[in-house]
This record gives C-alpha cells, structure tokens and sequence, in this order.
C-alpha cells in the first residue's frame, strides 16, 4: 500500500491520468518518485511486498498490494471467494506498462466487440456481467535470440538451358558465419492461469510505455505472479524468432556479397536454412489485462481486453436460438417468394422450386464449411485455414441459380430456354464443384493431420473437437451433396408431379437445416472451457 506523503492517506493510480492520487486531499503524485514502503535498505531493493488470495476451487493465485482488499470471488472460475494466504516478498519485475484503458473505456470496447457477432447470446451484453471485468497485471517473459557460428542458407543459380528444352537450376549451400543478437519484442505470459489461448489474442504492447516498476503501479490493482517455466516457451519462440533471423542475415553485406559473386538467389524458403540460435529468457514484466469470466454450470468463458491498446479477446457462444430463428425466417422468404412468383407466373413449375433449393443447399452447404474452418484457422492460428469468401465462389453461385431458373421455366423460345439454362447453369456448378467444392475437401483432410506443440490447454481442445467433428461433419456433406446432386439429374431427365417436387425441395431444406444445427453445437462447445483447477501439479484444467 502506497500512502499520501501530505496526509498520509492511501493513494490509487489513477488510469486518465497516469497519477497517483489521493481521495481524501486530493494531490497528485508521480508514481516514480513516491518512497517505495517496501524496500526499507538495500538487501530488500530487489523485492516488493504482495497481498496474496488463493481460490480454494480451482488454486489461482491473485495477489494486491492493499492489505485491506478482500478479493471478492475468483475471476478464473468465479468460485465465491478468496482466501488470504500470507505475505509475500515478490521480485521486482524489471518493468511495467500501467493501464491506459480505463474500466468504462473495457466495457464499451467490449460491447462494440460483442455487436459485431449479430448470433451471440443477449446474455453476454448484460450490464451487471460487464461490470466484472478486474485489472489484473498479468506477467510477461521476453525471449532474445543469440546467432553465433556457422550458418548455412539455400541458393539457387539462375535457369540454364541444357538442350532440348530443358532448363536446370543448381542448388548450393551459402556457409558464413554469423555473430549478432535477435532483440525483438518476442514475449509471452508466465501466468499459468492466464491461457495463451486469449493472451496471444491480444496482440502485442507497446514497449515504448514501458515505466520502471514501482509497486504504486499496483495500487487499486490485482497482479499474477509468474508461475510457469518459460523454458517451456522456447521451441514456440524459436520458429518465431527464425524468420527475422534469416531476413536479418540475408539481409547483411557478407551473404549479399557471397550471393552476387556466385550469381545466386537466396531461397525466400528458410526451412532448409541452417542456423543455430540460442532462445535465452529475458525480462521479466508486469502487462496491464482487463479480465473477465462467466459461469454456466461446469462450463466456463472469459473475455479480456487489452489494458493498453483496447484490442479484445473473447469467448463468444453463439446463441442457437437465434441462428434457428434466422435460418427458418430466410427460408420462408425464399420459399415464399417462390409461391409468390408461381401464383403470379403460371409458367413457373414447380420444379423450378426444388431447382433454386438445390442449388442453394450446395451454396449454404459450402458457407456453413467455410465458417467452420475459418473459426478453427483462427482458434490455432493456421493461416491456411483462415481464408476470406472468394469473390469467384460469389459469382458462379449467381451464375447456377440463373441456370436452374432458365432450365426450369417455360417460355415462347422454350428450348433457346433451356440451352442457354444448361450452359450457364452447367458451367456455374462446375466452376462450384472443381474451383471451391473440391479444395474445400482437401483442406478439410488436411485438418486431420494438423499436430501443433506448445498449444494452450484451450487450442489442444479445440482441435480435438475439430478433429472429432471433422468425421461426422464429412459424412453429412457427402450425403447433401449426392441428394441435390441428384435431385438436379431428376430435374433435367424426368417429370414428377408438383408434390414430389415440393417434397423433395423440403428434404434438401431439411438437410441444410441439420447441418446448420451440427455447426452451431460446435461453435457453441469450443467457445466455452473446461473449470480450470490449477492446483492439480500445475494442471491447466482438471482432467477428471
């Protein structure tokens, strides 16, 4: 606890400001330039004294400078209390960016968050749930990577024509040796309760606010202490690190100059690269987190924002009621602007409706996939996974629903009609089944042979839940696609009366409805958590 040097009243940092102020004379001091109660002679200069609470469910470890702050309930499984353990004498950290965000500030970046997903559940809008959110310094280790020996990189020599046209490219090692320090801003948590899994989605902070840690800081605030073995961070660092190692070598005047004397090109691959690099942990620092958790029976979510820049990072379930209810409000539009179109145009039959519902069914069926990879790339933060909807899946839908509509309508020029039907319909579903259907299949294969190391507790169990549902999920698509790919031949070679038709049209609806619903429990179920119980041998999540 920090006191007012005029009346000796406690002081609170205060976020607008960036001042320590005081409520009851109402001065204002500089956080680095109050007497540190803590460190009354030199041997204690290294040290600062923490209040620490332990949650007796789970076994987080929550610490406060103010001796007087009985913290209310455990902000990582909302257990209802928090026991007082003892006083500590905690190393000082070698620095600390304090909070810029204030709490109204959290909130509203939090809501604008939150309304950007029109199918998350009201629940998670609900003032009194908002109002939770807790300051927390959350601790961070940076990791400097040391080059020094030989390196050797991949080069190519440029093409040579060989005879009978036929080119060959010769492929050398480039050796030097490399002696220099890697110092970017590679830096990780070391809270075993603060999941990476929502810490990497914060992004980074900015260094330049970096302050010297002063326990003032902490005042009014809660903080973590760090409690994991950064060793366990090095392999995960390294491939970050070797990217702009290489970059950093290839970029230097020696491997420059080797390249241009032997007339080479240096690989843009580094994968084959040799480059022997030392990951040493570096500083240790306290990051400002605003934090948030909501308990639903066993199940948990968290929200955290940023204490610096505003970014968000969040649990968001879905709310299934309102996927239904959209879905069921959209196909009554299209179902009805149908019945609408053939009452008022009697040369549309009936089988134009099963035509459009087909179609959109093989449409539907490719959105729903995408969302689920796009939602996995994200989560394990595979690239390859996360792709945007391709402007070309757009048009060539556009292009097989105009097809089925001419293939499926009468007119004075019945058969010109129908041709025109078949080539543009025809060329669309192709372009759908070769261009984006296809692929589609491909990567979803490729998700059962994804193996990541150095993953959260959360992205481990996001990725066995993907892997799981990747099984079931293949199965259904393969009987959507076959059925509307059927009901798309009985269109063109038989005539069936209108309720077969219409019948028809309601399975291929019925289809999409289920695995549209297969989606939703999914997204529900990898946006919640396990109860975490840290007490259990460092357990991230209690496995029982």
């Amino acid at each position: 606890m920090i006191y007012c040097p005029s009346c000796g009243a406690e002081l609170i940092f205060d976020i607008k400001s960036q001042m320590m102020l005081c409520e009851h004379c109402k001065n204002s001091f500089e956080p680095g330039k109050l007497e540190d109660n803590t460190s009354h002679d030199a041997q204690t200069q290294s040290y600062y004294e923490s209040y620490a609470y332990i949650c007796p469910s789970c076994g987080a470890d929550i610490e406060t400078t103010d001796k007087n702050d009985a913290v209310g309930f455990c902000p990582y499984c909302k257990g209802s209390s928090m026991i007082f353990d003892r006083l500590r004498r905690e190393w000082k950290p070698d620095g600390i960016v304090p909070f810029k965000i204030t709490k109204e500030q959290c909130k509203e970046l939090y809501c604008k968050e939150v309304k950007r997903h029109f199918f998350v559940s009201k629940k998670f809008r609900d003032p009194d749930l908002i109002e939770d959110f807790r300051a927390i310094y959350m601790p961070y280790s940076r990791f400097i990577g040391i080059v020094d020996g030989e390196v050797a990189f991949k080069a190519k020599s440029h093409e040579e024509y060989v005879g009978d046209y036929n080119y060959r490219t010769n492929i050398y090692d480039l050796k030097g040796q490399a002696h220099f320090k890697v110092t970017e801003k590679i830096a990780h948590d070391a809270s075993a309760a603060f999941d990476d899994h929502i810490s990497e989605r914060l992004g980074e902070y900015d260094e330049t606010d970096i302050k010297n840690f002063h326990p003032a800081y902490l005042s009014g605030f809660y903080a973590e202490s760090g409690n994991v073995d950064m060793n366990e961070y090095i392999a995960f660092s390294r491939d970050e690190l070797a990217t702009r190692v290489c970059d950093a070598i290839k970029e230097s005047h020696e491997m420059k100059d080797a390249a241009a004397k032997n007339d080479l090109m240096i690989e843009s691959d580094y994968s084959q690269n040799v480059v022997p690099m030392k990951i040493i942990p570096s500083n240790h620092r306290l990051f400002p987190v605003w934090f948030m958790s909501y308990r639903q029976g066993k199940k948990i979510t968290y929200a955290a924002v940023n204490g610096q820049t505003g970014k968000v990072a969040a649990d968001l379930p879905l709310s299934p009621w309102k996927i239904l209810i959209t879905a069921l409000v959209i196909s009554a539009v299209i179902f009805g602007g149908l019945s609408v179109g053939m009452s008022f145009l009697p040369t549309i039959p009936a089988s134009a409706t099963l035509g459009v519902c087909t179609v959109l069914g093989l449409i539907g069926m490719y959105l729903v996939q995408h969302g689920y990879l796009k939602t996995v790339g994200l989560a394990l933060h595979q690239k390859e996974f996360n792709k945007k909807l391709p402007f070309g899946f757009v048009c060539n839908s556009i292009l097989a629903l105009v097809g089925i509509v001419l293939v499926t309508t009468d007119g004075t020029y019945t058969q010109l009609r129908y041709s025109i039907g078949i080539l543009i319909g025809g060329f669309g579903l192709l372009s759908l089944a070769s261009a984006y259907f296809l692929p589609q299949v491909t990567l979803g294969g490729k998700l059962a042979n994804v193996k990541l190391e150095g993953i959260s507790m959360q992205s481990n169990g996001i990725l066995v839940e993907a892997k799981r549902f990747n099984i079931i999920n293949f199965i259904m698509r393969a009987v959507i696609f076959a059925t509307n790919a059927y009901f798309i031949w009985l269109i063109l070679t038989t005539i069936q009366s209108n309720g077969v038709y219409y019948l028809l049209a309601a399975v291929s609806a019925a289809e999409l409805f289920g695995l549209t619903i297969m989606h939703i429990i999914f997204q529900t179920k990898i946006a919640t958590r396990r109860l975490p119980q840290f007490n259990k041998k460092g357990a991230a999540y209690d496995q029982n």
